[in-house]
């Protein structure tokens, strides 16, 4: 009875000791991964509840194939940013490759087409009738809404050490913020990409304020940043692989569908058709 209550012993000791090797392992195949609410129909809360949209579901997916788990971060872009660089924060959707951020994240192939746009009002569009680029805006005295610590492209960037295109800048914490002041009359346009301006800036917009896109910012597409801080080499080129194979099977595309409302092109992942069809509930 004695040798065999030691048996039971020495194997529950083993099957302990083997847990608390594996546990470490498991621990480190749970990603953190920015989220906002504010970004629909990028990041949004479902009617159910619970935590979604098109970048967040695609991490989440690409993430499972992986046999790893996505935690979903309530965090602010300026903030995502700042903890992305300082490894605290795993993965963010959504960003454009430039070279200060190269330094301290690893990027992945394109996840969505969707232009940036200079948004005018009617009566801004009546004033300054001739745009033709964006450094234009530093001869004119319009006020236009742009997101903290976003980049919206090489013509953006250069002119952000330019103090006279700077003081046409009206920066907002989201870019519902901007559209809602754009709709109050505070600001005469807004910086948006197309998608997040079909889907959630036109619509609040009165009537009356006619506002329309009136040039092409940037035309590159969002990419998926995963912080080199925390996130290795290897870890990074898999999960690359694996969004992959989510476009080759169909299954991006089908979800970006769902959610932008709009037929996918499987090579640009934008949008192969301009639709004012609703996205999918």
């Amino acid at each position: 009875m004695l040798l065999t209550m030691r048996r039971c012993l020495l194997a529950c000791l083993s099957a302990a000791s083997m847990l608390a090797f594996a546990a470490p392992g498991f621990a480190t195949c749970v990603k953190t991964v920015r989220w906002e609410p504010a970004q629909p129909p990028y990041n949004q809360r479902l009617a159910d509840g619970r935590q979604g949209g098109y970048y967040a579901d695609l991490v989440v997916e690409v993430l499972r194939r992986m046999g790893c788990e996505a935690r979903l971060v309530d965090m602010r872009w300026p903030r995502g940013l700042v903890e992305l660089e300082a490894g605290r924060l795993d993965i963010m959707p959504g960003m454009l490759s430039t070279p200060e951020r190269e330094a301290f994240a690893r990027f992945t192939r394109g996840v969505n087409l969707s232009p940036n746009r200079l948004y005018l009002s009617g009566s801004a569009r009546r004033r300054y009738p001739a745009l033709h680029a964006l450094a234009d805006l530093r001869s004119t005295t319009l006020t236009i809404g742009v997101e903290s610590s976003a980049v919206y492209g090489p013509a953006y960037r250069a002119l952000q050490d330019d103090p006279t295109f700077r003081a046409r800048l009206y920066f907002v914490p989201t870019q519902r913020t901007g559209w809602q002041m754009l709709a109050g009359g505070r600001l005469d346009g807004v910086i948006s990409d197309d998608v997040r301006a079909r889907l959630v800036g036109l619509p609040m917009q009165p009537g009356s304020a006619d506002v329309r896109a009136v040039l092409t910012v940037a035309e590159a597409p969002a990419l998926i940043g995963l912080s080199r801080r925390s996130v290795d080499a290897a870890f990074a080129e898999r999960f690359d692989a694996v969004l992959g194979e989510t476009v080759a099977d169909g299954w991006l595309p089908r979800l970006r569908e769902h959610y932008i409302g709009c037929p996918t092109d499987p090579e640009t992942l934008g949008c192969q058709v301009e639709s004012t069809e609703p996205p999918a509930p």
